[in-house]
Parts: structure tokens; C-alpha cells; sequence
């Protein structure tokens, strides 16, 4: 037999663990104890207490539950010798059968019984049950009454004495076990067949035919389940309630005595409750008899096997319970059976009455599929654990002392040898609160990871030292195109340069689209430094000074796993909302500036800062003209024209869709409205849509008067961004300019530049291929800078789609040279080329490109896929989703959004936001297309419970109760933003007159004003018009309700008492309201 080490869980000395071992030679029996030297410390040492030798090729194993120290093996010849491990002196009992032949299982029940499985033999029962404690008895006469008792006493054992009964006559006997819940019934399997047995009936209580007859073994847990496996390797899991019709198949009291009728049972179904085919087919053919499976003795519902002999894998098993309505009816002696019976008589019933023979097949499929009258056993999960040792042979769960459900294996191995391994454990659970804090559970107990208060307090201490790691990893893996790591942002990006520095009137209409240079805070030194764009310089790699040992860096020297967790969008959003990240583009920009001052993430700075100047283009009127609204349009809708209009709502009246003449015509007036800066635009004389050009390079921002692109190229020069303003001056068409910027820098090699470029006023009229040619794409696909490479690439071949080409160039960039060079075909395909890729990659520069339309929002949805910042995707649709279409993921952003802040508890902000998109919505005919939020709460009066705030409507100059329309008037404007007439008086209901309470403390009606408010409101009023504060004197009159006591205070008054107070003002009411 292979080799055998079975935990004895009834053995147990304390906390001590004992084992018995069988090596793989089969000559010994071996007693293993685990030793602690502190009860409180886990420790891997296994001790051997007792070793029992003179067995000849043991074939099976087994112990005695009742009787520590006592247990059986059975050899090849057939023989069991029953002995005391832990007692040398005391004898063996030896059981033979009538003809010699292996014994191939063996199994103790609660009683001293013991049954012992054969092969096929002529004339002898292959399942045999022996009486030890009566063979004793006999044997040893009236000196030993109970030799069990006594630890099997002083006899020499009985050879010739026959079973107290035996069963299965010419079949051999595989495998057999006890059932754990009865001491007469066991379970049995042949090559053919499963059955059990009861030791009071002559026949089996069923029988059914199955491949799984091997190593059957019983679940612990849970007493009705028990497996066996197959020579295939197929395993199954079987539940005993659902075998049998019967209700005294299991050894329940008087139920048993009637169980048996001389026949076999009836047999519901041969299926198992959980089957995997073939599930130890690794092992080999002559192992799978004797394979190693084993129950956890820790956990319920788990059990391991053995692979390779260095695997030990893992499943874990549920139950789905059976619903409660069904599982009534078939409870009780009918077990799940009975309730199957009743399930299918119903269904079968259905069906009957139903004509369709289809729709009956389908629901008697289903019915056989999935009975919800029956528990349903899956698998949760399969764990792997690779052993400490090699060619281990045998294995069982060992508890751990630190936690119930830790699982440790004693494990041994071919050469006989014995070890115990911890096992590390998975966790089964995670779960993350909204505040990014999260707690695990496993089966060493329960963690929470609390996040620390100073979060946003050292997120640019993070990102900094992120990124000076990174550069350190791997330094010779980085080496790549200077070009594809000239921004060391996260989008990679650049700024929007150029337009007129908007530090004017807010009125003038000529800054409508103009997007400043970013304020640049990284000085230029005069080393050997390039110079991009994006407000950043180019940090250089000098790779041949990089050290060997700089080569790896460890993946812990990167982040803290704290840091981690303070870096997740989740806590980077909540950062934002707290600071004010909302619906206003300005106060967005200057928040993500201050949390990001080192712009590593300057593409979505730009975006807002777009949005801003849409926004106030908008709001100024300049980009609505002949009854067609073009707000946050994008550069790709406007060349597209009308056809990209009519899917919108667009138009402020109600006329047809728009055409192409009626667009034309609007964008010829916003042009136009622009004046002197859209006439120095040079655009292709053969374009046929040089209006849509102009107001492509209006919202582009990428429009200048002569004078402000000499500003502003002198404005680059200064700060240090010489190839930046060159590239710009080709940009525009003037080389000149560019070759004089460049010589004019200080670094020589820019000047050496300028001889270079100063070539294409010699060469750019003819078409010979010449050196200096050469040289200039050489230059080209070299170059660092590209800015400089955009400048060589244009100058070798005078094609303006070389410079299109260069990627690490800013997308308004591009941009602009295409709208002013390209054609009108060419820019087509160009610009839905480029929108492609962006909404592809979900750059949200790429909405200067889509415009907040249909498109763009396919780019904020690749954006959210990519990032999962839906706070951005949410905030920036809004300002065009109802307004101008519907989009159901933009609803999907918004609600996920609103129940963030819910989670976090930022209700404030969260109505602000509400507040905030209903404004926005609205049309410019005055329509608000989202409905605003409802009041979620009102005062009621308690006579008439009607809202108070609600005016009664009734005819001019009729009254009720005293009360007329003027009273109303005065309460509605008492409660609302701004009030001028404060000293006006209501104290009634105005639909009943029913006096207001009154306030507990000053006894003055609730309606009415505080009495210290007037003074001091006309003491400010005279001084200031600060409106805080008069919305803070308003609140001091606002009624305040105790919910507990129902006594009234005004708000002022109430927070006056309560701070030097616990208890209610009001006499004999020992209330604390306060504390509810």
C-alpha cells in the first residue's frame, strides 16, 4: 500500500497533535506528536512517541475513536491486527478470515465494532463485521468484563472466532466507513457498487451502481455527505438523505427498525451532488487506488489531494440552502427526497395542463437542472500550495494554535520521513469604504487599513518622489526616442501656447478663445539642455554615466503601499471636491495648479482652461449668431458643418433642420465680429471654406494679430523657450523669423542651427535631392527637441504633413497648421484622423479637437476606461449634456458622481453641483432642460397640515382668517435669498391664521425676527452689503424643532442656550435636546 499519515483528532493530548504513520514499506506503525515549548507559539516540530513494528505489507488503516491508543491495519494475507500503540505490554488481536486473501479496508464505529472489507473469496462474505469488546469477553472470561475499557486487557486475541454477522458474498469489498451520526450504519464500495449497510438488517438499505467506489471517506462537518473516487480519478460528492426513499435509511431511532423489507431500496438518482470527472487523473494509474484525499478537520466544506508530490490543492465547497417554502415539505423522514417527489409531481402536473410539448420539455429539463427544494453544493474556490519538500506521499490537516481556521499540513514524504508546513493563507474577503480605507478578512482573523488624516497634505511630496524613482528604474530599459518622454506629465502633453495674454477686460470679445502660456516656474540653465514645450524642460538622461547599480531598482524603493492607496483616483477625487472642483472651469484650473504645480498633469489644466474660455464666449453671446448656438463645439463639428448640427439642439427657434447656406452664413457673422485679428489670417486661397477655417482657428485659440504673435514669440525668448518660438515662427509660415530667433540664442549650437535652416531660402525652390537635404532628414530623425526636429523634417521637403507627423508635438499645434495649410480634403481626413486616435486613447486634449458633442463623449468614456476619473467625465459633459443632447452614459457619470459624495458625507457640495448643472442647462430661450431638485422638506402647520411656506391662493382683497394675500407675501419673502422689508411681522398660518409657536426662550412668535437682529442688520447695512452676513443674521430667525419634546427656539437662541445648557429651556421638561 502507499503510504499512509492520518491525523487523530480524538487523541488530541491538550494542544498537542498526534499522527499515525504508516511508511511507504508497510512494516511499522508510527504515533507522531507535534511539540510546542510554548503553548502560545506556533512550532513546526514533530516527535515520534511509539513505534510498532512486525507487520507484513500493511494494505489499510484505522483507529479507535472512543479509545486513545487504539487502532487496527490490515496486511496482504488478509490478517487485522487490532493492538495499543501507546501500551507494548498489552497484546494484539488478529482477525482472520475463512480464506486467506488482502484486506483492503478496515473501520471502527462508536461501539467497539469493527468491519473489514475482502477480495472476492469462494466461500466467505467479503464484508465482514466483528464484535471486538464481545471477542474479548469470551476469550478472557469473567476476569474481563470490559476490555476495551481497559485497553484491550490481557488477551492474546481470538484466531478462530467467526464475525457477528457478514455481508456480499463473491464480490470484493474496496473501501468502507462508518457513517459519523450512527453507530449500525456504514457505507461499503465493490468495483460496481455503493451501498449501505445496516448491522441490524440482513440486506443492504440501498444499493446503486457507480464507478466511485474508492477511498470513501465522511465530511466531518456535516454527517450526511461523504465522497469516494473512481480508478479514472474521477471524484464524487454524495449526500445519503437523497439515495433513498426510505425514511429509516439512517439509524434515527425506531425509524431504522422499519428501513428494512428484505430488499433493496428504491433508488431516486445515481447522481452525486458534485462530481469532477477525471479529477485525479495526473497522478498515475497505479497510485489512483491509493490516493491521497483528505476532509479538513479546520474548515467546512474543504478537502485536498495530493499532486506530483509537491502540490496539495485545495477546494472549497458551499451549499445554496434549499428555499424555505419547499424545503418544509420534503424535511422529515423523507429527507430531499420526498421533496423532489413533490417538485416533480407539481411540475408534471403543470405540464400535463400545458398544450405546448415544447414549453414541457423545456420545464422538465429545468426541473431536473435546478430544484430549488434541494441544497445545491459549488465550488467557491481552488487553492494551490506548493509543499516545502519534494515526493511527498501522504498528507493531513494540522490546526494552528494562533487561529482556528489557519491550516498547517504534516506531510510525509517517500522516504518515510515526517514534517510539518505552514500554509499562506489568501484572503477570502475585501472590501473598500468610500474614504479608500479597507479591511480583509482570511482565516488568520480581520484587518482594517485606516488611511491617514494628512492625505492631501503630502500627495506632491508623493508624486515628486514617484517620479525621481522611476527615472532610477531600469535606466538602460528606458532608452528610447528623446521625443517620446519629452514631458514628464502623465498624458504627455504639452500647454496651449500662443493667444493674447487675457489679462484685459473681461468684456472685450477679442480674447474669446484665447488660451495664455502657461507661467512657467523651472528656470533654464545655460548647460547642454533642451528646451519643449509644455511649460517643463526636457530632463535629459546622461546614459553614459548611468551606474551598473542604478541598472535595477526594487519595486518596494518605488511607492509605500500607503502611498499607493493616497495616490487612487478614489482619494484624488474626494481631494478635488473638498477644494472646490466642480462646474466652475477658473476655480478647476486653479485647483488642479495647486495640487499640481509640477504639471504632471497639464493636458486636463488645458482642457479646463478651454472650457473656461467656451464658457465665456458663450455667455458674451459671440458664438451664437442667426439663431444657431455653437457653445463647445469643437474644431471637427464646425469644419463638418450642419450635417454635424442637426443630431443636437442647436437652434433657438423652432425651424427646420439647419442647412449648409443658413451655417455658412452664421459663421461668416462670428467671424466677422472678430475684426482686425481674423484678417491677418493666411489661409489656402483655393480653400472653398475660409469661414469655417477662421472660426476653426478661433476655438483652436490659435489666432494672433501680427503684433501679439511678436509678443509673444519675444515672450518665449525671455523665458528660455527658444525652439518652442522658432517652431512657432515656421509654424506660421515665416522661416525668416524662425532663422533669426535661433541666432540670436546664446547657446551656440542654436546658432549653428540657424546657419542650418537659413539653407531653405537657397534650396526651397527646386526639387534636386541635394546633401544639405540629406542632412536635414538626417537631422530630422535625430534630434531631441520636437520642436527642432518639426523644423528640419518641414525644411528638407517642404511638407507641411512631416511636421503634422511629429506626435510629440501639441495637439493644438498640429492643429493649427493643418487648418492653416492643408487642404480642404486633406484637412478632413486629418482632423477625423486625429479624433480617432484621441477618443481612442481618451486624450482629453482631445476635446479642443470633438468639442462636448457625441464624439467627445466617446472620448471621455475611453477616458474614464483608462483613468476611472468620472468626477472629470462628469463635470465636463455637463456643460453641454442635456443642454444640447442626451447621452445616458453622461447620466450614468453624473449619478455615480452624486453618490460618491453622498458616500463621503459632502451633501453641501453635492447640492451645489445639483444647483449648478440646472444652470447650466438652461438654453439661451430661457429653458431649463434638467428639472430642478424639489424642496426635500417644508413646515406644516399642525391645525390645517398645510405647508406654511406654500401661499393660499385666493381673489385680490378676499381674506381667510384674517390672513390676506400681503401676509403671505411677507412670509415667503421673510424665508427666502434676499428680503428687504425685515421688520415686517408673520406669526400665523396663512391658510387657517393659527398663531406660530413660540420660541421656548425670548416667548416671541417663531414668524418673527429675533429681536437684536434689526439693529445690528442696519448698523451693517450702513457699512457694508456684505450678503454673507445678512444670510447669516437670516439665519438666526429660522425656526429650530426639538424632535423629541417638540418645543420651538429660533436658531440663534437655541444655540445660545445649548452651549452653556443640556437640558430643554423649558420648565419641567428634563429633555436634553441637544444630545438626540
Amino acid at each position: 500500500m502507499a503510504a499512509s499519515i492520518v491525523r487523530t483528532p480524538q487523541w488530541d493530548d491538550s494542544y498537542e497533535q498526534q499522527f499515525i504513520a504508516i511508511p511507504p514499506l508497510g512494516n511499522e506503525v508510527k504515533l507522531y506528536l507535534t511539540h510546542r515549548e510554548d503553548p502560545h507559539v506556533e512550532s513546526n516540530t514533530m516527535v515520534q512517541l511509539h513505534l510498532r513494528k512486525g507487520f507484513d505489507n500493511i494494505q489499510c488503516s484505522s483507529y479507535l475513536t472512543t479509545q486513545p491508543g487504539v487502532l487496527g491495519v490490515g496486511s496482504i494475507t488478509g490478517t487485522v491486527s487490532i493492538f495499543n500503540i501507546k501500551d507494548q505490554t498489552i497484546p494484539e488481536i488478529h482477525l482472520r478470515p475463512k480464506q486467506p486473501r488482502p484486506c483492503n479496508a478496515i473501520a471502527f464505529n462508536m461501539t467497539n465494532m469493527v468491519a473489514v472489507g475482502y477480495d472476492k473469496g469462494r466461500q466467505d462474505n467479503s464484508l465482514q463485521i466483528w464484535d471486538i469488546e464481545e471477542s474479548l469477553r469470551i476469550r478472557a472470561g469473567a476476569e474481563v468484563t470490559s476490555s476495551i475499557s481497559t485497553g484491550l486487557s490481557t488477551s492474546t486475541g481470538l484466531r478462530h472466532r467467526a464475525p457477528v454477522s457478514s455481508y456480499l458474498p463473491n464480490e470484493a469489498v474496496l473501501s468502507t466507513s462508518f457513517f459519523t451520526d450512527s453507530e449500525y450504519n456504514l457505507i461499503c464500495g465493490s468495483y460496481k457498487f455503493l451501498r449501505q449497510i445496516d448491522l441490524r438488517s440482513d440486506a443492504p438499505v440501498f444499493q446503486m451502481a457507480t464507478k466511485c467506489t474508492l477511498g470513501l471517506t465522511m465530511d466531518p462537518f456535516q454527517p450526511n455527505l461523504f465522497q469516494s473516487y473512481s480508478e479514472d480519478g474521477s471524484l464524487a460528492i454524495w449526500d445519503r438523505r437523497k439515495l433513498t426513499v426510505s425514511g429509516g435509511s439512517g439509524g434515527h431511532g425506531a425509524s431504522q427498525k422499519t428501513s428494512s423489507s428484505g430488499s433493496n431500496s428504491i433508488v431516486i438518482t445515481e447522481s452525486p451532488v458534485l462530481q469532477f470527472n477525471k479529477l485525479l487523473s495526473e497522478l498515475p494509474v497505479r497510485k489512483i487506488h491509493n490516493s491521497c484525499i483528505r476532509y479538513s478537520t479546520m474548515r467546512r466544506g474543504e478537502f485536498a489531494a495530493i499532486f506530483n508530490g509537491d502540490l496539495i490543492r485545495r477546494w472549497h465547497t458551499g451549499i445554496v440552502p434549499a428555499s424555505a417554502e419547499n424545503y418544509s415539505v420534503g424535511s422529515g423522514a423523507g429527507g430531499a427526497g420526498g421533496a423532489s417527489d413533490i417538485a416533480l409531481s407539481t411540475i408534471s402536473e403543470q405540464s400535463n395542463s400545458e398544450t405546448n410539448p415544447v414549453l414541457q420539455s423545456l420545464k422538465t429539463q429545468a426541473s431536473k437542472l435546478y430544484r430549488s427544494n434541494e441544497d445545491s453544493i459549488f465550488v467557491s474556490m481552488v487553492l494551490d500550495n506548493k509543499t516545502d519538500y519534494e515526493k511527498v506521499v501522504s498528507f493531513d490537516y494540522s490546526p494552528d494554535l494562533n487561529s482556528h481556521t489557519s491550516t498547517n499540513f504534516v506531510c510525509m514524504r517517500q522516504s518515510g520521513t515526517v514534517f510539518r508546513m505552514p500554509v499562506v493563507e489568501s484572503i477570502e474577503g475585501l472590501d473598500f469604504n468610500p474614504s479608500n480605507e479597507f479591511t480583509i478578512v482570511g482565516p488568520e482573523g480581520t484587518l482594517t487599513n485606516f488611511v491617514s488624516q494628512d492625505v492631501g497634505n503630502n500627495h506632491q511630496n508623493i508624486m515628486d518622489k514617484s517620479l525621481k524613482s522611476l527615472e532610477k528604474l531600469t535606466i538602460k530599459h528606458r532608452m528610447r526616442r528623446p521625443s517620446d518622454r519629452h514631458n514628464p506629465g502623465l498624458n504627455g502633453y504639452g500647454n496651449y501656447g500662443g493667444g493674447k495674454n487675457n489679462d484685459g477686460d473681461d468684456d472685450d470679445d477679442d480674447d474669446d478663445y484665447d488660451i495664455e502660456t502657461e507661467e512657467l516656474s523651472t528656470t533654464v540653465d545655460d548647460g547642454d539642455q533642451s528646451i519643449i514645450n509644455g511649460g517643463d524642460t526636457n530632463r535629459e538622461i546622461d546614459y553614459r554615466r548611468a551606474s551598473t547599480d542604478e541598472d535595477l531598482v526594487p519595486l518596494n524603493k518605488l511607492l509605500r503601499p500607503d502611498d499607493i492607496f493616497k495616490n487612487d483616483i478614489c482619494l484624488v477625487i474626494k481631494r478635488r471636491a473638498a477644494m472646490g472642483y466642480a462646474l466652475d472651469p477658473e476655480i478647476n484650473y486653479q485647483i488642479l495648479q495647486e495640487l499640481d504645480p509640477n504639471d504632471y498633469q497639464l493636458s486636463l489644466r488645458n482642457t479646463w482652461k478651454w472650457l473656461g474660455l467656451a464658457k465665456k464666449s458663450l455667455e458674451k453671446g459671440t458664438m451664437v449668431s442667426e439663431g444657431i448656438d455653437l457653445g463647445y463645439q469643437g474644431v471637427l463639428g464646425i469644419w463638418n458643418g450642419a450635417e454635424a448640427l442637426n443630431d443636437q439642439k442647436r437652434i433657438m427657434s423652432t425651424g427646420g433642420p439647419i442647412s449648409n447656406a443658413w451655417y455658412t452664413q452664421a459663421v461668416r457673422a462670428i467671424t466677422a465680429a472678430k475684426g482686425k485679428k481674423i484678417s491677418g489670417i493666411h489661409i489656402p486661397v483655393n480653400s472653398e471654406k475660409k469661414s469655417l477655417r477662421k472660426l476653426c482657428l478661433i476655438v483652436s485659440g490659435w489666432y494672433l494679430t501680427e503684433d501679439e504673435f511678436e509678443e509673444k514669440l519675444q515672450l518665449l525668448v525671455s523665458m528660455g523657450y527658444v525652439t518652442k518660438a522658432a517652431g512657432w515662427a515656421v509654424f506660421h509660415g515665416n522661416i525668416s523669423k524662425a532663422i533669426e530667433i535661433l541666432s540670436e540664442s546664446k547657446k551656440e549650437r542654436y546658432r549653428l542651427m540657424a546657419t542650418a535652416v537659413a539653407g531653405y531660402l537657397a534650396y526651397k525652390d527646386t526639387n534636386v535631392n541635394s546633401p544639405w537635404k540629406d542632412q536635414c532628414r538626417k537631422m530630422a530623425s535625430e534630434m531631441d527637441d520636437p520642436y527642432l526636429r518639426a523644423i528640419f523634417a518641414f525644411i528638407a521637403d517642404d511638407d507641411w504633413w512631416d511636421v503634422l507627423d511629429e506626435h510629440s508635438l501639441p495637439l493644438r499645434e498640429r492643429i493649427g497648421v493643418a487648418i492653416r495649410f492643408l487642404s480642404d480634403k486633406d484637412l478632413t481626413v486629418y482632423l477625423n484622423r486625429i479624433a480617432d486616435t484621441n477618443v481612442h486613447r481618451g486624450e482629453l486634449e482631445g476635446l479642443i479637437l470633438t468639442g462636448i458633442t457625441s464624439k467627445g463623449i466617446d472620448l471621455l468614456q475611453s477616458y474614464v476606461d483608462r483613468t476611472s476619473d468620472v468626477q472629470t467625465a462628469a463635470l465636463m459633459a455637463a456643460f453641454a449634456c442635456p443642454r444640447y443632447f442626451t447621452d445616458p452614459r453622461v447620466k450614468h457619470w453624473i449619478d455615480s458622481y452624486r453618490a460618491m459624495l453622498n458616500s463621503w458625507g459632502m451633501f453641501k457640495v453635492r447640492a451645489k453641483l445639483d444647483v449648478a448643472r440646472t444652470k447650466l442647462s438652461k438654453s439661451l430661450n430661457g429653458r431649463t432642460t434638467i428639472q430642478a431638485t424639489p424642496k426635500q422638506f417644508y413646515l406644516q402647520c399642525t391645525r390645517c397640515n398645510k405647508n406654511i411656506s406654500k401661499p393660499k391662493l385666493i381673489n385680490m382683497g378676499q381674506q381667510a382668517g384674517g390672513f390676506n394675500t400681503a401676509n403671505n407675501q411677507m412670509l415667503l419673502k421673510q424665508f427666502s435669498k434676499a428680503s428687504n422689508k425685515r421688520n415686517e411681522i408673520v406669526s400665523s398660518c396663512p391658510h387657517c391664521g393659527t398663531p406660530l409657536p413660540r420660541c421656548a426662550i425670548c416667548l416671541m412668535s417663531l414668524g418673527s425676527l429675533i429681536p437684536s437682529t434689526d439693529a445690528i442688520e442696519r448698523v451693517h447695512s450702513n457699512l457694508t452689503s456684505s450678503k454673507p452676513l445678512a444670510v447669516k443674521n437670516n439665519f438666526k430667525s429660522w425656526f429650530s424643532f426639538c424632535l423629541s419634546c417638540n418645543h420651538c427656539y429660533h436658531a440663534h437662541h437655541a444655540e445660545e442656550w445649548f452651549s452653556k445648557h443640556y437640558k430643554c429651556p423649558v420648565p419641567d421638561c428634563d429633555c436634553q435636546c441637544n444630545s438626540k
